[in-house]
């Protein structure tokens, strides 16, 4: 094998393939025509007169007298340049032309006698100006290289050929030929020293335009045998050869280089009609992304103005075509009627489309995570903002999905640890109830009173714990019914005289007239009133104002409460809303910090609003019932 690839890669067998192929080929061609010759049974003719080596070329001589003669008064030069030619290439040969009533007219040559013909032919030609017969001879006394001494010479070595030998010989040369060629073709793009495929210089040409220069060399080829056409017989022949190598070393040049594009695959890449495709793909798909980009960044009604304005376009200029070409306006009004059908399905089908996206959007909007589009259907922006659609609500649909389970896994937390602590916790407060029972020393004492205090603090922690989870999570039972609510509030004040004294702090209640009735559950709403209280009691400012508003407004109860706080609110009414959240500097009262979020689970349970506002100091929490 690596022997095959040297000899592939050799210059010098190439070179020994090339001229045996040509060499071959050559003598295949030859060996061709004397066994077509020999077969067809012209070189068994019993004389040269009857063979038709001897006839064509008399033929042919003989139409060149007939128009020597008929032009011999005409352009006088031209002919007898051409009958001196004539008869330097047909020395030997002599003819007489007839007229048609038989009388002689012309001549060109002496006639021999019998005895010194070798050959005699007579023919007929009828041109414009009649009818004329030509007589022909041909002389014994043959000048050599004359044209009928090198047909006689021809007819004298076909007549010596055995046959069997010959067309053995042909057959032979051409698979000698065709070896070489095939030699050829495997070695196409091996070079020495290289690996694989290698392209020369003419194999870079594209291939489309490297065929053309073929072509157009395959017809300069045939111009040395078109220029001596009518010459010596001898030239004619060696003409023709010389045509022949030509146009073989060309085809064989361009079957060598596609064999070696072929081998090296992709051959398509390297033509001028490709180039041409790709250059033309790049420049479409430019264009159409810039046409795309302007349409995208145009909003969608500037679009819809766009496509109109394109169809009417389009209809003008369809007008302007049918009308110059035809004068029927009928077929004119069945293309608009289509434009126009074309134009109005396309606009209902977009709007049908936008009335999709629309209702999707809507479903989503009011909490329907599970709405989706079918978007098989849809196309270009209309698709896009579809499967946008449906992608923010399956988004949204895992995100709540996901915070309900974090909520109830919190929840669950919560109950669960709340649960454990409460039953120690309780054993806790019992034995701290015995021991102040018991004589204790002053210290012991103390001591005590620390544990009671702390024990019933995490007790209250623990219970705020536990109702702040069942109102997260609406495990509370709601009754509501109709309350006045200036008696609770009254009573929620009054419960708390004593803190608020302790405080210095002024409670101002400024309620309705009359009794205000509102929707509401007694025992929530006196949680909520509850937890608001305490927080004044714990973060007011000492010697400030409280106030409580009652007033009646669009259909609702609305309770606010307000107070000056004592430390700075170094955080927004939103944060004081969470759980576990109380300004840095109130970190160290006793607070939970789950008092406003239970107050508005609470409010939210009975369908009202709970609301907190900061400004400044000034801390309001506003309430809202259902009258």
């Amino acid at each position: 094998m690596d022997g095959k690839k040297d000899l592939r890669q050799n210059i010098w067998a190439k070179f020994t393939a090339i001229v045996l192929f040509f060499a071959a080929a050559a003598a295949a061609g030859i060996g061709t025509f004397a066994v077509i010759y020999i077969s067809c049974g012209y070189g068994t003719a019993p004389s040269f007169q009857d063979d038709p080596l001897c006839r064509n070329g008399m033929s042919r001589a003989m139409n060149w007298a007939l128009d020597y003669v008929l032009t011999e008064n005409g352009d006088y030069d031209y002919w007898m340049y051409s009958a001196q030619f004539e008869l330097e290439r047909t020395a030997g040969f002599s003819a007489q032309v007839y007229g048609e009533d038989g009388a002689l007219i012309g001549g060109w040559g002496e006639v021999p006698d019998e005895a010194s013909t070798l050959a005699a032919a007579t023919e007929t030609y009828r041109y414009a100006q009649g009818t004329f017969t030509v007589k022909g001879y041909v002389s014994m006394d043959l000048p050599a290289g004359s044209n009928f001494a090198v047909r006689q010479g021809m007819y004298m070595r076909l007549r010596a050929l055995p046959f069997g030998v010959t067309v053995l010989l042909t057959v032979l040369l051409y698979v000698l030929a065709l070896a070489a060629l095939v030699f050829l073709f495997c070695a196409a793009g091996h070079k020495a020293g290289r690996e694989g495929i290698s392209l020369n210089w003419q194999d870079r040409i594209p291939l489309d335009l490297y065929l053309l220069l073929a072509m157009g060399l395959l017809g300069l080829a045939t111009t040395p045998a078109m220029s001596v056409n009518g010459g010596p017989m001898a030239l004619e022949i060696a003409s023709l050869c010389l045509t022949i190598f030509l146009c073989a070393a060309v085809s064989l040049a361009a079957l060598l280089t596609l064999a070696a594009r072929f081998k090296r695959g992709k051959w398509w890449r390297n033509t001028l009609c490709w180039r041409l495709y790709r250059w033309c793909a790049r420049t479409w798909k430019r264009c159409w992304r810039a046409f795309a980009e302007l349409v995208r960044i145009l909003p969608l009604t500037w679009r819809a103005i766009l496509a109109v304005l394109c169809v009417l376009g389009g209809q003008s200029l369809l007008s302007l075509l049918i009308v110059e070409t035809y004068s029927e306006g009928f077929f004119f009004f069945l293309v608009m009627a289509a434009l126009d059908a074309a134009l109005v399905a396309g606009a209902a089908w977009l709007s049908l489309q936008l009335q999709q996206v629309r209702d999707m959007g809507a479903a989503l909007a009011a909490g329907d995570l599970e709405a989706q589009l079918d978007t098989e259907k849809m196309y270009f922006d209309v698709k896009r903002h579809a499967e946008d659609l449906n992608a923010i609500g399956v988004g949204m649909n895992k995100a709540v999905e996901q915070r309900l389970k974090s909520e109830r896994l919190k929840t669950e937390l919560i109950t669960n640890v709340s649960h454990d602590i409460k039953t120690p916790l309780t054993s806790i407060v019992s034995y701290v109830d015995l021991l102040k029972k018991e004589e204790l020393s002053p210290t012991a004492g103390e001591y005590v009173a620390v544990l009671d205090r702390q024990s019933r603090r995490l007790k209250k922690l623990t219970e705020d714990l536990v109702e702040a989870s069942k109102a997260s999570t609406g495990n509370i039972a709601v009754q509501l019914e109709p309350i006045v609510v200036n008696e609770i509030i009254h009573q929620a004040v009054g419960d708390y005289d004593e803190k608020l004294a302790a405080g210095r702090l002024e409670v101002i209640v400024n309620t309705y007239e009359g009794n205000l009735m509102a929707l509401a559950d007694g025992r929530l709403l006196w949680r909520v009133l509850d937890n608001l209280l305490s927080n004044v009691c714990k973060y007011a400012m000492a010697g400030t104002r409280v106030y409580v508003d009652l007033i009646a407004r669009d259909g609702h109860v609305v309770l606010s409460i307000k107070n000056i706080s004592r430390d700075p609110l170094n955080i927004s009414a939103d944060e004081l809303m969470e759980r576990f959240v109380r300004g840095d500097a109130s970190r160290h009262t006793e607070g939970s910090g789950l008092g406003l979020n239970i107050a508005k689970s609470f409010m939210d349970l009975m369908g009202g609003g709970f609301a907190l506002s900061v400004d400044g100091d000034l801390f309001k929490a506003e309430l809202t019932l259902r009258a």
